[in-house]
């Protein structure tokens, strides 16, 4: 398991930089591959409506997803890891963290919540709960710091 990588999962909020810094205290020296998954929907949508530039779209999404991806990665460096950047344009986003996990043989896939419950989780979905229901490995669903909780 010391030899398999860290998949940690980063959108550039609150929650995902503080669930980097706390892996980083857990596992500081771990290699890692930090991950952002694009929305496809938007893809999706542009290919539905029949336009032309559908790939301009798709590829323009993989890039500010890579952007994303290469920032997170800057702070898992700074956290202590050795990090590299991935990423992917899929839907539902679980499905992405999940494949990417398999594909890279994670050790632990480690994701920041944004501590949706009861309705809200229902309504709007949670894609921390949705990799732990999923993954088949590890997960560590890093909570909001208590100065960052919505009270």
């Amino acid at each position: 398991m010391a030899g398999r990588p860290i998949l940690i999962c980063y959108d550039g909020s609150p929650g995902a930089q503080h669930a980097i810094a706390v892996a980083g205290t857990l596992l500081r020296g771990r290699q890692a591959v930090v991950l952002d998954v694009g929305p496809l929907d938007l893809v999706d949508e542009t290919y539905a409506a029949g336009n032309s530039g559908a790939s301009d779209v798709g590829n323009a999404v993989y890039e500010g997803t890579l952007v994303q991806a290469e920032a997170g990665a800057a702070l898992a460096r700074e956290a202590g890891f050795e990090a590299e950047p991935r990423a992917v344009v899929d839907a539902p986003t679980w499905r992405g963290i999940t494949d990417v996990a398999d594909e890279i043989d994670a050790a632990l896939i480690v994701l920041g919540s944004d501590m949706r419950t009861g309705l809200s989780e229902l309504l709007e979905g949670s894609v921390s709960h949705d990799v732990a229901e999923h993954a088949r490995r590890p997960v560590l669903v890093v909570p909001l710091a208590p100065a960052s909780s919505h009270a």
